[in-house]
């Protein structure tokens, strides 16, 4: 019986696919990466965003209106994830409002605040006292504003909520009002929103293939009809 020799030239190019195969295994490059529909293998979250700069960098974005649609599509990739993402889910309502989505930017800004985000907070109270605003809700916006104005996560690092809060607030709302605005602020428990329809899930689902580039269309995604109140 013949027998390749492993100190021959064969015997040692066998040795070297033997070794790479095993590398490749061990490292996750071969078949044991996950891959999308076109056999593409699919990176994974550190190897596309390795030090968070992607998502720090499209909230940056969102703060001073680059809205454009790649910082769309990677905010609401992130708002997708739910709760420990609602930096990202006041950016997306930021820039969707920016960009004329008011009705679900201010969804996603709600969202966001309802777990106790502060600056989503600040947010909500500052839409809602606007008096352009088509959705102005005084009560609402105190509600928002003595949240905001109290929020633990603030307080507990030292830090003073924006005076330009209650000072927007000043001479818009009557006692009565206020009144109103105390009551929800006692009732006021945190929420905390979880994807849950077939279309949140065909948008996760994509996000995840794609490698969050690029993320769903944005006319797949429905605008929110929530009531303001909660």
């Amino acid at each position: 019986m013949n027998r390749v020799r492993l100190t021959s030239p064969a015997g040692a190019i066998i040795m070297l696919c033997f070794a790479a195969f095993a590398i490749s295994a061990c490292g996750g490059g071969g078949a044991s990466r996950k891959r999308d529909a076109d056999g593409n293998i699919v990176p994974t979250l550190a190897e596309q965003d390795p030090t968070g700069t992607l998502y720090a960098g499209s909230i940056g974005k969102a703060a001073r209106g680059e809205c454009d649609e790649r910082t769309l599509d990677v905010l609401t990739c992130f708002a997708y994830r739910g709760h420990g993402y609602e930096g990202a889910q006041t950016a997306l309502g930021q820039c969707l409002i920016a960009t004329g989505d008011r009705a679900e930017g201010l969804e996603w800004v709600r969202r966001a605040a309802n777990t106790g985000w502060p600056d989503a907070q600040k947010l909500m109270a500052m839409l809602l006292i606007d008096d352009a605003a088509p959705e102005q809700d005084v009560v609402q916006a105190a509600k928002w504003a003595k949240l905001y104005g109290r929020n633990p996560s603030l307080l507990s690092l030292g830090v003073v909520p924006d005076r330009s809060v209650a000072e927007a607030m000043a001479g818009k709302i009557s006692p009565e009002q206020m009144a109103l605005a105390d009551g929800q602020v006692q009732a006021w428990r945190p929420v905390y929103w979880t994807p849950n329809t077939a279309i949140d899930e065909s948008i996760k689902k994509s996000c995840q293939v794609e490698g969050r580039r690029p993320a769903p269309r944005r006319q797949d995604i429905p605008i929110m009809t929530a009531p303001l109140s909660n």
